[in-house]
Formats: C-alpha cells, sequence, structure tokens
C-alpha cells in the first residue's frame, strides 16, 4: 500500500485537531463526576459511557474498512502450481527440497 505523503500530512493535522477536541469534551465531563451540582444514577453513567463507545467503535470500524477494501483490491497474480494465496504448493516444495538435496550431493561427488 503506498501512501500519499500530501495526503497523509493533511489527514494528521485535521484528525490530530478533531482527536484533541474529542478528548478535551471528554475531559471536561469528569469533573461533573466530582461536583455536588449534579445527581446521577450507574444507569445514567453506564448509558452515556455506552453511547460514546458505540460512537467510537462506528468511527473505527470506518477506517478498518479502507483497510479491507484495499487488500480486496489488490491485485492476485495466478500461476499453475500456487495455491490461491500465493503460498506454494506442497508438492512445488517438496521439489524444490529434493532438488536441492540432489545439487548438494552432486556437489559434494563433485568435490571428491
Amino acid at each position: 500500500m503506498e501512501i500519499n505523503e500530501e495526503k497523509r500530512m493533511k489527514f494528521m493535522e485535521f484528525a490530530g485537531k478533531r482527536v484533541n477536541n474529542v478528548l478535551h469534551d471528554i475531559q471536561i465531563l469528569e469533573p461533573m463526576a466530582r461536583s455536588n451540582n449534579y445527581d446521577f444514577t450507574r444507569e445514567d453513567v453506564n448509558e452515556m459511557f455506552a453511547a460514546m463507545q458505540e460512537t467510537l467503535d462506528n468511527a473505527k470500524e470506518e477506517f478498518e474498512k479502507k483497510f479491507e477494501e484495499k487488500s480486496r483490491r489488490e491485485v492476485k497474480a495466478f500461476s499453475f502450481g500456487m495455491k490461491r494465496n500465493t503460498e506454494p504448493a506442497v508438492e512445488d516444495v517438496v521439489e524444490e527440497v529434493s532438488s536441492e538435496a540432489a545439487e548438494e550431493t552432486t556437489e559434494s561427488v563433485d568435490a571428491e
């Protein structure tokens, strides 16, 4: 996956600002937990954090989709005797190991 540095820098700039805004907004919730000005139940807190977690999970899922789409779009090369995931077929590995062993045997015989 090739990265366009200009687009990456733009992403880092804007994402950095937005993440800092989100972090700030979360941080200003915290004093509410210690204040006598508010009254809340455990269910209120659970509902509030569940909503934030769901939104966070959805946002992350959108980012993850980009990686899944790119992996699906990668061009896969075809070659006879190769498995679909580009790993060599077992027969090819056995043949390659046998060929290497035969070469080593030939080399040791030639050396004598």
